[in-house]
């Protein structure tokens, strides 16, 4: 969910923390494995149409903001470095999920 780039282990380490474990039958969503492969390699996935672009975009947004709900909440509890630049990325994402929802739906408005 960040730059493509491999997270320094302190950090890494540190988000793993903030992320609550998620339950034993947890079954990662499209969402979730394409922003896994984006990570890794540091590129977007294309989408096979423009209306999977949309769905996933649209999700992954929801996603971000439920986990940026999460790390508001923890602030209030616990406030570091290590928090504040998980929120970072966090907002980095969403802004970036949010660009791409508007160029799929513009390019489906101008299909129509």
């Amino acid at each position: 969910m960040t730059s493509g780039k491999p997270l320094q282990p302190s950090l890494a380490t540190a988000n793993l923390n903030l992320m609550s474990k998620p339950p034993d039958n947890y079954e990662p969503t499209e969402a979730d494995i394409d922003m896994v492969v984006e990570e890794f390699t540091g590129k977007p996935i294309r989408p096979p149409n423009l209306d999977a672009g949309i769905a996933s975009m649209r999700e992954r947004i929801a996603q971000l903001e439920a986990e940026k709900i999460k790390l508001l909440t923890r602030m209030d509890e616990d406030f570091d470095e290590t928090v504040k630049a998980h929120l970072a990325a966090v907002n980095k994402d969403l802004t970036s999920a949010r660009v791409r929802l508007e160029c799929f739906e513009d390019q489906f408005d101008k299909q129509n």
